[in-house]
């Protein structure tokens, strides 16, 4: 089943050839939303001592770079979703995390809206030195809980569908080793990650690996202020290209992201985000982008 992307009134021929351009979209929130929830440091929390955010955004995107990187204008799609990051000091060295969209809200403009969880990423980290000068290594699987195939209709031609999955279907693996080191009120960590990818429906995805960095600043006592790089790269072009759009394969890009947050009492606070991107150091390919903010309540303990 296909889609028109397009309003009534486009040639039938027409909007055939774009629905099979369009039927391969690879959605930003589907693949990349664990990038703007935190970055990836050497500090572990302490023990029995809790962290907590959920937040909110709604994505707007109509720039879609194909696999060759070249840039497409298609009709807008639209993401609302919700999230809760956590982290439990379950030792003096060792932090569990969990990474959970609660809540995708999918669309075009053109079609009706499909709804539903995501993919749920649990993390084990473990400080191997000093806080003086921490690094961490960590393994988080992530489960295929999120909806693997989540078809919306057409507002104008309810039998034409397209598959907007909250959900890319697979189980995978990231490895990840951070550091840091604070200087005052100024701090600094760096990171690499690599994703072992598996199968969906029988067909083997690309592994994909990330290189980050952060730097923050601490102005005022209740005040974190930060900026976050990563960059994501591919260990080969897809093998199914009839399957790595939606499910994320062989997708590479460059984000940048700017967060404020402020503490309003002990415990609770917000966090304001604003993300964007470019090609500076892997380029956009294989995926659908654009600049958007979120915001969220965070309490900590």
């Amino acid at each position: 089943m296909a889609v028109s992307l397009l309003p009534p009134g486009f040639q039938k021929p027409f909007y055939k050839n774009f629905i099979q351009k369009m039927k391969k979209i690879i959605l930003l929130g589907l693949a990349l939303w664990p990038v703007f929830l935190l970055g990836q440091s050497g500090w572990t929390r302490a023990q029995k001592a809790l962290f907590l955010k959920l937040d909110g955004s709604y994505l707007s995107a109509t720039k879609y770079y194909n696999p060759d990187g070249n840039k497409l204008s298609t009709s807008a799609f639209q993401q609302t979703s919700f999230n809760l990051y956590a982290e439990y000091g379950f030792r003096e060295r060792l932090t569990f995390i969990v990474q959970a969209p609660l809540l995708r809200l999918n669309s075009f403009e053109t079609t009706e809206t499909v709804a539903g969880i995501g993919d749920l990423r649990l993390e084990a980290k473990y400080r191997l030195t000093s806080n003086d000068f921490p690094v961490a290594v960590s393994l988080a699987p992530e489960f295929p809980t999120g909806r693997a195939n989540a078809f919306a209709a057409n507002k104008e031609f309810s039998q034409d569908q397209i598959n907007l999955p909250t959900g890319d279907g697979e189980f995978n693996v990231w490895l990840t080793l951070a550091a840091s080191k604070s200087l005052g009120k100024v701090y600094a960590s760096a990171f690499a990650a690599y994703d072992f990818r598996t199968r969906y429906n029988g067909k083997q995805f690309r592994d994909l690996y990330q290189f980050g960095a952060e730097i923050g600043y601490n102005p005022w006592k209740p005040l974190w202020l930060n900026a976050k790089l990563r960059a994501q790269f591919s260990n080969g072009e897809s093998r199914h290209p009839d399957l790595g759009f939606v499910r994320g394969d062989g997708t590479t890009y460059t984000l940048v992201s700017a967060e404020a947050f402020f503490k309003i009492t002990k415990n609770w606070g917000i966090a304001a985000t604003y993300l964007t991107g470019g090609d500076w150091i892997a380029p956009f390919r294989n995926i659908y982008i654009a600049p958007y903010a979120s915001i969220g309540v965070v309490y900590e303990r």
